[in-house]
């Protein structure tokens, strides 16, 4: 019983932070502004996990002014290659005006991908610990 309870723990943060996170991405979509942002690092890493997932993260890092005429340092995880972004280049961004940090590229969110299998983490967590709890239940 406390195995299940503990994966319920899990189920329960792993869907909290896929909440979250989906929070992010829909306000950056509905009040996010667009800004021109200069890339001041392109990190890419080739990803191969045993249990068979491979393929490329890239972490892009920029620096922008925000309407307040703030500086603002942020950066942006990718799940492909970076697509010929190099540092110096001007990319168009959009940011969330209240966390200038929590930006995005012009285009499809990248992040919608990490929320997918948080989500999925979740669902798999619930469902181990409905399971355990149902053989505690029975034993």
């Amino acid at each position: 019983m406390v195995l299940a309870a503990a994966l319920l723990v899990g189920a329960v943060i792993f869907g909290a932070i896929a909440v979250s996170r989906l929070e992010a991405i829909v306000r950056v979509r509905e009040h996010g502004l667009s800004a021109n942002a200069t890339i001041t690092k392109v990190a890419e890493e080739f990803v191969s996990i045993p249990s068979g997932y491979i393929g490329w993260s890239t972490r892009v890092t920029v620096s922008f002014t925000d309407t307040s005429g703030g500086l603002v340092r942020a950066a942006y995880t990718d799940h492909a290659r970076a697509g010929g972004n190099k540092a110096g280049q001007t990319i168009q961004i959009v940011y969330d005006p209240a966390k200038p940090t929590s930006i995005s590229p012009v285009g499809p969110d990248p992040r919608w991908l990490e929320v997918f299998f948080i989500g999925l983490g979740a669902v798999v967590l619930l469902g181990m610990s409905v399971y355990f709890a149902y053989r505690a239940w029975l034993a």
